[in-house]
């Protein structure tokens, strides 16, 4: 990116496999994430279907907040079973939210989970949306994702 940038490096002496990167060129961020990620030929790429908020054994959390918290947990479970972590590899997402009433239970989930993955404030990219429903009606928040892993 050219002009005056923002680049967060993590994994001091491992391949950084995820650059996140904002720029000043474009109106801030209006929320937890970054502008872009460029992505290390070092690793393999790991697209993850939307995560919901259920629970591992099938239990839905009852509000936005608790399945924006889920459905990240479950996007974790998933690319730690890959071999990789949120942190070091979580490149984007792309958040599906049932009603503009729920966007601050997911943004509060959003901030709570990114301030343990990403202390240093060095965010995946993020594009969010309202929409008219998801697949079930007690699903409030869908979160697809791409990340890379160590190849």
């Amino acid at each position: 990116m050219s002009g005056s940038e923002r680049v967060v490096e993590e994994a001091v002496g491992k391949p950084v496999l995820v650059e996140r990167r904002s720029t000043d060129r474009v109106a801030p961020p209006l929320g937890a994430y970054s502008h872009a990620a460029r992505v290390s030929a070092d690793g393999a790429v790991l697209h993850i279907a939307g995560q919901v908020g259920n629970a591992p054994d099938g239990t839905v959390a009852p509000d936005a907040y608790g399945q924006t918290v889920q459905a990240l947990r479950n996007i974790a479970a998933v690319i730690e079973d890959a071999g990789g972590t949120p942190a070091e590899g979580l490149a984007s997402l792309f958040t599906m939210v049932a009603s503009r009433e729920a966007l601050p239970g997911v943004r509060r989930g959003i901030g709570e989970v990114f301030a343990e993955w990403f202390p240093a404030g060095d965010y995946p990219i993020n594009s969010l949306c309202v929409v008219a429903g998801l697949a079930r009606e007690d699903l409030l928040v869908e979160i697809a994702s791409v990340a890379v892993v160590p190849g």
